[in-house]
This record gives structure tokens, C-alpha cells and sequence, in this order.
């Protein structure tokens, strides 16, 4: 019977230490998300109407934390920094540009913000990973003590822009000036 016990504490300590291991390295992503240190660029390929196709490289000491990161960053990427145009032989993508332009708006709406970006957030309703998430070969690089991760997601840009014009965020399109 004792026997039994302590190997029930010792499994016991064990699921609360990894635990506290996953809420640790959630915790170290979310803090690295705020610091928003990704990069964002078109891709080709087929998205839905209303929806822009790009992909996202996120920077983490652990590459599976940068790949779930990624649906911020693309979220945010289509807020606040627009995506370039992608002009090459096989393909053109024009730019889009950001939809929020107020360069205050983060700050002035920090509380709203931090709700939709929070996990399992709003913005989750507005992005959608392609092949599952999963990185293709060659899109997971390592830069110095971290990785960077490339994946590529679809954001619905015209429900995130209601979205922020229902917040009082972005003026609606059809407004005056």
C-alpha cells in the first residue's frame, strides 16, 4: 500500500511539474508576443474572399511556441503593418495595407487589446492555419540560441476590419472624413 502511495505522489508531482513547465513556456511566449518580434509577407496561393494568405516568421528559444504564436502575429501583422506586394516571375500580390493607421491605437485601446489578443482571444476567429500549422521543410531556422519559424495562415481581413470598426477602433470605409 505504501508502495502504491508514493508512486502515486511521485506521478502526482510529476504532472504538476510539467504543468508548470507548459504554463512557464506559455507565459515566456506570451511576454515574447508583446515585444511583437515577427516578420510578415505575402504568399501565393489561394485564399478565401475577404481573406489574405501570408506567412508568418515568429522568433522563440522553442520552435513549437513560435509555430502557435504565428495566429497573433498574422492577426496583428494585418493591423498594424500591412503586407508588401509580392512582384516576382511567378506571381504578383499587391500590398495590403494596415488597417488600423492611427499609430496610437495600440496604446489608446490597450485594454481592448489585450482581450483579443489574449490566448484562445478574439483574434482566433479571424485566422486560419494552412497545412495545420505545420512548417513546411526549410521554414524552421535557427538564429542563434533561437528559432525562427515560418508558417503560413489565412487571415479574414475584411471580418477583422468590421471587427475593429465595431470597436470604435477604425472609422467604418463608408464614412466621411
Amino acid at each position: 500500500m505504501k508502495r502504491i502511495l508514493s508512486i502515486f505522489v511521485i506521478v502526482a508531482s510529476l504532472v504538476m511539474l510539467a504543468s508548470c513547465s507548459a504554463t512557464k513556456k506559455q507565459a515566456v511566449a506570451d511576454q515574447a508576443t508583446l515585444t511583437w518580434a515577427y516578420e510578415i509577407e505575402p504568399t501565393i496561393g489561394q485564399a478565401t474572399q475577404g481573406s489574405i494568405l501570408v506567412k508568418v516568421w515568429s522568433y522563440s528559444k522553442d520552435k513549437n511556441v513560435a509555430t502557435t504564436q504565428a495566429a497573433k502575429n498574422a492577426v496583428h501583422g494585418v493591423l498594424f503593418k500591412g503586407v508588401a506586394a509580392l512582384n516576382n516571375d511567378s506571381a504578383r500580390v499587391p500590398a495590403q495595407k494596415p488597417i488600423v493607421t492611427d499609430p496610437n491605437a495600440e496604446s489608446t485601446h490597450v485594454a481592448y487589446f489585450q482581450d483579443f489578443f489574449q490566448n484562445g482571444g478574439k483574434y482566433m476567429k479571424y485566422v486560419n492555419f494552412v497545412n495545420n500549422g505545420i512548417p513546411a521543410p526549410g521554414d524552421i531556422i535557427q538564429v542563434g540560441k533561437q528559432y525562427k519559424v515560418g508558417v503560413r495562415v489565412s487571415v479574414s481581413k475584411d471580418a477583422l476590419r468590421k471587427e475593429m470598426e465595431a470597436a470604435g477602433i477604425v472609422k467604418a470605409l463608408g464614412a466621411g472624413f
